[in-house]
């Protein structure tokens, strides 16, 4: 018989503390919003970098994240942060390096403009339509879902709540608050937001450290339970997990092409937030601060689950479900009174993926869909009113997936191979003139289709990673052959596109024509990965650093801390001289 816990009229008051707070955010905001379609969905283009990245990590700390990210911990060890450290400190860096600031120069409403900005003729409509489409209702719904299902599965077990009790709670104060405040409410919340999950975070790695008898306890006890491979810095070459091919196969999967499509499958909205920063540094500030708070959120969270390796040997060996391995440490380690904070933290992380999902799906459509498409010439206060609608037509899909789905990391997995069969492309739009349209056609649907193909018919039993690898390999070859085998767009709007953010990269003869010959600008391309490479090396030895004193590896630590701070400070000085150079 299963026991659950029970909340105690403390922890019932906080949640719905939690809660309130969240409408009265959005009470607070629903003037501002109302004035129209940039308040509303771009917070007036005035907010900080530092405000939009906040907001990004808490968004990135899906309630999927929490089973998903605990539940490869306790499959794999100390290394476990090389899984985040591949999956974003590259790709993000490169974003924040190459393409925030020529994005922001752009100065669009929503990032599938782009395409009948940088492309010519019907094929460019169908891109920026395909592109609306899949963000706000097939990206979007699948990373909201996954988030809805991470939540059941921590809920469940430890509180014995139903899917509907728990969707009764969360879904309709988050509707409410994105209904009436907008993106700046949205932005809001998710700073509160993040404050409520890095406490709660903090307050169980002090819970379960205690335990242990501090840093050096948990380590001995990692040793002799289950041996030296589960303390080791670095991944092994095979793991099935977590080997050296899985950290190429996210490094290379999610870096590659990321930065040149500001709304990618991956579920990001960067686009939103880079279009309502208030300058290009602040753009490129934001993914800098996304990154730095998404590393510390993600250590916290994990961290702990390496005391629930020892606690419940089964979840290493398979015996348990790796996916409940939060919910067995918040049943066991949050302290009494504390359990309102933990709850709270699980609605945060869900709240804060889906307000973000639901204001940019319903930005896209209406602008980028409805606008544009269906009904033309209408006022601001009539999309707007279209925007609410769509909605709730998102949250209603993304119900849907949750139910039908039951795993997260299969969704996760999924969707980066979906994604990342065509991520070189969107490198090549901005670096190359001779990227044309029907090549950006073949990378985004031929892209999907040879994943499916390899996915499913050729290796159908080779690792996920390989097939990850395998679609983007070729998904590149496919483009670059289209590219090169077709003409050119009309040179009209290569011109009118170079102009107006001047690009890196191969630009020859259109640059001649504008009569600048930007010698230096394929340079600037090799400095700016140089620079992001820098940079994530720093955030990787930030991460090896807290999980070495974690575990009390203090010689190790030393190592990494100094490593960190040394780069840290080559990062910083090479930044801005290049940014300098190309804002």
């Amino acid at each position: 018989m299963t026991t659950y816990l029970h909340l105690l009229p403390a922890d019932v008051l906080g949640i719905m503390g939690y809660l309130i707070l969240m409408l009265v955010v959005g009470f607070y905001f629903r003037k501002f919003s109302q004035k129209g379609l940039d308040n509303y969905f771009l917070a007036g283009r005035k907010l900080p970098g530092w405000m939009n990245g906040v907001a990004a990590a808490a968004t990135a700390m899906n309630a999927d994240v929490a089973p998903t990210y605990c539940g490869m911990t306790v499959v794999t060890g100390v290394f476990i942060y090389w899984f985040f450290v591949s999956r974003f400190s590259l790709a993000l860096m490169v974003a924040a390096v190459l393409f925030a600031v020529f994005w922001k120069k752009l100065n669009l409403f929503t990032s599938p403009e782009f395409y009948e900005i940088r492309f010519s003729g019907k094929l460019a409509t169908t891109m920026r339509g395909w592109i609306a489409f899949r963000s706000a209702f097939i990206a979007i719904v699948a990373w909201s879902g996954a988030g809805l299902l991470g939540l059941h599965k921590v809920l469940n077990p430890t509180l014995g709540w139903s899917m509907t009790t728990t969707f009764s709670v969360i879904i309709p104060v988050t509707l409410v608050y994105v209904f009436l405040s907008g993106y700046i409410g949205v932005v809001s919340t998710d700073i509160i937001q993040t404050v409520i999950i890095l406490v709660s975070y903090i307050v169980l790695c002090i819970a379960v450290l205690i335990d242990f008898g501090g840093p050096n306890g948990l380590y001995s006890a990692l040793l002799s339970t289950l041996g030296p491979e589960v303390v080791r810095w670095s991944p092994p070459i095979h793991h099935e997990m977590l080997g050296l091919v899985g950290v190429i196969a996210w490094t290379v999967g999610t870096a590659i092409g990321y930065g040149g499509d500001a709304a990618p499958m991956g579920g990001a909205m960067e686009g939103q937030r880079i279009f309502s920063c208030r300058n290009t540094r602040e753009a490129s500030r934001f993914y800098l601060w996304a990154l730095i708070v998404l590393m510390i959120l993600l250590s916290l969270l994990t961290m702990p689950a390496l005391g629930a390796m020892v606690r419940w040997p089964g979840l290493y060996s398979g015996a348990i479900n790796k996916e409940t391995a939060f919910g067995l440490l918040i049943a066991r380690y949050m302290p009494r009174g504390f359990m309102w904070l933990a709850i709270a933290g699980m609605a945060a992380s869900i709240m804060s993926t889906i307000d973000s999902n639901l204001n940019f799906g319903s930005q896209v459509f209406v602008a980028d869909i409805y606008r544009r498409f269906l009904n033309c010439n209408r006022s601001e206060r009539h999309y707007l009113v279209v925007g609410r609608i769509v909605i709730f037509v998102i949250m209603g899909l993304a119900v849907i997936v949750a139910v039908k789905a039951t795993n997260v990391i299969d969704i996760a997995i999924f969707m980066l191979g979906l994604s990342s069969a065509e991520l070189s492309a969107n490198w090549a739009q901005w670096w190359w003139w001779r990227f044309n349209a029907k090549a950006r056609i073949a990378a985004s649907f031929g892209g999907p289709l040879i994943f499916f193909l390899l996915k499913y018919v050729i290796i159908p039993a080779a690792n996920p990673y390989w097939q990850v690898l395998g679609g983007i390999g070729l998904t590149t070859i496919l483009w670059i052959a289209v590219a090169l085998s077709t003409k050119p767009d009309d040179f009209d709007t290569l011109r009118a596109f170079y102009r107006r953010t001047k690009p890196l990269g191969w630009w020859g003869p259109i640059a001649q024509l504008e009569g600048n010959l930007r010698p230096t600008s394929r340079i600037l391309i090799l400095q700016g990965l140089g620079i992001a490479v820098i940079g994530a090396f720093t955030v990787a030895c930030g991460a090896a650093l807290l999980f070495q004193l974690y575990t009390g590896q203090w010689l190790k630590a030393l190592m990494f801390a100094v490593c960190s701070s040394g780069s840290g400070w080559i990062f910083r000085h090479f930044y801005r001289r290049f940014m300098a150079k190309i804002d």
